[in-house]
């Protein structure tokens, strides 16, 4: 059996890549480029560590998985393997979605490999068993449940006094293991640790703590005293997963960083590490106040190890030219996808209206889409608004938020990863990302997590730790009760075949059956009330016979012609849209006057280490950068200057006035 070492260290040829594309239904040169020497090529060829830095659109995601195709063809190790981590669960559906149909791709998704979270990597191998080494039984890693038993263990004056802070419950966040809070603004000044009051607070930490109740930012904090306290742990985890691949490395905190820095890379023998991102989208966390992406200097991209890939498959040069010099660091964008002549130079707009017009924006938006685009286009394509600002700031600039370019925009509907709050949302959630996917997995998962999070609310006592595959762990519990894993199975089946409830009548039948599985895991133990978890919850945003979550605008509001996506400029980072509009908000000034010498040409790239004026390049850089046919950006009448007006022309932005909910084109 070959090495692990040497099987890294063998060439990748061009019948590696070639097969690679085939498994994944690609040209057998979809990363050659015209010429052949496309930068993709070279990262499917490089066997050492290195940093892809990878513009919006450069199909990054595809050449991961490209990468781990190739891998799977070739790996041998029984025990030791591939260790694939990302911010979010969204690249782990994604590569198991391409890699699942190609039979020498799925070996790679299961032991001794591991695909998933930093968080779920962290719990799973290093947090975990050392919380059970200090016999400490982990119930649930849930920060609602644990800031709530938190909060609960206080005194009611020092509980009142809590919620009227700022920070409410997330007041209760450990930073150390010795359960400290940091600093605490209490009434005129700070909360001085030695009281009896910030005292009080550690010890209802502690409690939690011995309890077996976590938020899941505490579980980095063990994982560090682990490291600490057991140094050969690191060399355990290298031998274990020789290869690390980190997607959307820039969303990664300084916490994670650190964390995954001392396990893989640390003094002596780091393991082989292929790390991709793009630092210009850090629109998450510490990352988007600072270029500097973790700790100990291992800053990303490595201007040593990187491999740029600057063309985008996404959109034209229009929008790649317009798009570059927002970015902090321009990389130089090319736009590789071609428009038809007639079409050259119009994808691209701003849309002025006047102070008292907001609303009216978006059906012009709406009523452009509709003479742009053939039904067909309208009928396949995504179209989305979106801001930097997505709720009511309550400010004196208006418009400052995206809701006041909308009155039917609902703030609570935008969460993309936030756990629903009620089951309903759940197994709507899993409803959701199964849609169009041919996968039942979303909605089994999705409804094994609710009934394992119902149980913990009726009778937290009764613990059941969070794993990684949640309807595994509940036919492991319920293996020896069969009669209620069938319950269960017939829950699945209905919710995958579209039997979801649409009103509460329907939904009060459904209640005492999923109950009656929750209470199943109780083991005889006295159940609470969850009223509130079991609640209706009216489904808003619906689209079409499939109800979709979210803040859906639709135009006309009968038999509607388009519907549009309304969010925050988070909430669609990595998505790809036929058309995007960007309004204007507000905070500290206006979003877009403030970059507006960028929009005209006048400035490119971070000029002054100013932290507003950085995190409003990222986000929309973020924002302009994810339509392939038609970016507009919504701004008030008196933004500009007749003169910035001329600049904006010069670059081929086309001006557009709102009038009558439509756009009067100027010359």
């Amino acid at each position: 059996m070959i090495g692990v070492a040497e099987l890294l260290a063998r060439a990748v040829s061009d019948e590696d890549i070639a097969a690679a594309c085939a498994s994944l239904g690609l040209p057998a040169l979809a990363f050659h480029g015209a010429d052949g020497e496309d930068a993709r090529l070279a990262v499917l060829r490089s066997n050492g560590s290195i940093d892809v830095a990878a513009c919006p659109g450069s199909g990054k995601t595809t050449l991961l998985v490209a990468k781990l195709a190739i891998l799977a063809k070739r790996w041998t190790s029984p025990a030791a393997g591939v260790c694939v981590l990302s911010h979010t669960n969204v690249a782990r559906l994604e590569i198991e979605k391409r890699l699942g149909a190609d039979p020498a791709g799925r070996a790679i998704l299961s032991y001794p490999h591991f695909i998933g979270t930093i968080h779920g990597f962290v719990n799973q191998f290093i947090a975990l068993p050392w919380l059970r080494s200090q016999a400490i039984d982990v119930v649930a890693i849930d920060d609602d449940i644990c800031l709530r038993r938190r909060l609960h263990k206080l005194t009611p004056p020092q509980r009142s006094r809590v919620l009227q802070t700022k920070r409410r419950e997330d007041l209760l966040r450990i930073i150390d293991a010795n359960h400290d809070i940091g600093d605490v603004a209490w009434g005129g000044g700070p909360l001085g640790k030695h009281t009896a009051t910030y005292q009080a607070f550690v010890a209802a930490c502690q409690a939690t703590t011995a309890e077996g109740y976590f938020c899941h930012d505490d579980m980095m904090i063990w994982a560090a005293q682990a490291l600490d306290r057991n140094p050969d742990l690191r060399n355990a985890v290298r031998q274990r997963f020789p290869a690390l691949f980190l997607d959307e490395v820039q969303d990664n905190d300084d916490v994670q960083s650190a964390i995954l820095h001392r396990l893989f890379m640390e003094d002596d023998r780091p393991v082989m590490r292929q790390r991709f991102g793009d630092m210009n989208q850090a629109i998450y966390g510490s990352a988007s106040a600072t270029d500097v992406n973790g700790t100990n200097g291992d800053v990303f991209p490595n201007a040593a190890i990187s491999i740029p890939v600057a063309n985008s498959h996404r959109f034209g040069p229009q929008i790649a030219t317009l798009a570059d010099g927002l970015a902090p660091s321009p990389p130089g964008l090319i736009g590789l996808r071609e428009h038809p002549e007639a079409e050259q130079g119009t994808q691209a707009a701003i849309l002025l209206f006047g102070t008292q017009q907001a609303t009216a924006v978006l059906p012009a938006f709406a009523h452009l889409l509709t003479t742009r685009f053939s039904p067909a286009e309208r009928a396949a394509g995504v179209f989305a608004a979106v801001g930097a600002i997505h709720r009511d700031t309550h400010r004196p600039d208006t418009p400052n938020c995206v809701a006041h370019y909308w009155d039917g925009y609902d703030h609570e509907l935008a969460r993309i990863e936030g756990r629903p709050a009620t089951l309903i949302g759940y197994l709507r959630r899993g409803v959701r990302d199964a849609a169009g996917t041919g996968d039942v997995r979303p909605i089994t998962e999705k409804a094994a997590d609710a009934v394992l999070r119902l149980a913990t609310m009726l009778n937290p006592s009764v613990r059941h730790p969070n794993l990684a595959n949640r309807f595994r762990q509940l036919g492991r519990l319920l293996e020896h009760d069969t009669a209620t894993l069938r319950r269960f199975h017939l829950l699945c089946w209905k919710v995958a075949t579209g039997e979801l409830p649409t009103n509460a009548g329907v939904w009060q039948t459904w209640k005492k059956p999923i109950t009656d599985i929750a209470t199943a895991l109780l083991a005889g133990a006295v159940a609470e009330s969850a009223d509130d978890f079991m609640a209706w919850e009216d489904e808003r945003g619906a689209v079409g016979a499939l109800a979709t979550p979210g803040n859906i605008f639709s135009y006309p509001s009968m038999e509607p012609a388009v519907r549009i996506k309304v969010g925050s400029i988070h909430s669609v980072k990595g998505e790809t849209h036929l058309a995007t509009l960007v309004f204007d908000t507000h905070y500290k000034g206006s979003h877009l006057t403030r970059i507006k010498d960028w929009l005209t040409g006048a400035r490119s790239g971070l000029t002054a280490n100013k932290l507003e004026l950085r995190k409003s390049l990222k986000q929309h850089y973020v924002a302009v950068t994810r339509p392939s046919h038609l970016l507009c950006l919504a701004m008030r009448s008196d933004a500009f200057t007749d003169a910035e007006l001329v600049l904006l022309r010069s670059r081929n932005w086309n001006i557009g006035d709102i009038a009558d909910q439509q756009i009067v084109w100027r010359p």
